[in-house]
């Protein structure tokens, strides 16, 4: 009984860490999104943020999107199995568990006005405009303003000041 209890206990805490850790992402994603230039002929669509990869992440965008707006815009997000499955998106986040996907990604989102966000850190050599990293257990994330205007975009100088810029 108290292996069970014992493991049900590691259970819930992972649960709970994995759950804060995507409430943090989350949070970032927005002030990201926020911080990006965004086209302007698009201002009056709702600004669309899909997630391959990770459950937990795109529960916390959802919960987010019910009161926080990108750029006066309403906030969709799609869950998707693939990069496949990915149809017009502001932000495409690219979870741990489908890594193995970056160098497709970054092929299908070639022409289009895309950040693409990584959750494996390292992923801005491969394509990704940021990639989440885990230095001593705190978040942090690299980004590669190379990559973001490969895309057309801009960001922030403030956001690329608080990364780890990678060329």
């Amino acid at each position: 009984m108290k292996k069970i209890l014992l493991f049900v206990g590691l259970l819930i805490t992972t649960f709970t860490a994995n759950a804060q850790i995507a409430t943090f992402q989350a949070i970032y994603i927005y002030n990201f999104a926020n911080n990006t230039g965004w086209p302007t002929a698009d201002k009056d669509k709702d600004f669309v943020i899909t997630v391959i990869g990770d459950t937990e992440l795109a529960h916390a965008l959802t919960k987010l999107s019910e009161t926080k707006k990108v750029a006066n815009r309403n906030v969709i997000i799609h869950e998707v199995p693939s990069f496949k499955e990915v149809k017009d998106s502001q932000i495409v986040y690219l979870g741990r568990s489908k890594a193995t996907q970056i160098q497709n990604l970054r092929e299908s989102q070639r022409d289009k006005q895309t950040l693409i966000i990584s959750g494996k850190n390292g992923h801005c050599l491969y394509g990704a405009c940021i990639s989440f990293v885990s230095n001593d257990g705190k978040l942090n994330f690299e980004i590669s303003p190379n990559n973001i205007a490969r895309h057309n975009l801009t960001v922030a100088k403030k956001i690329i000041t608080l990364g780890t810029e990678i060329q």
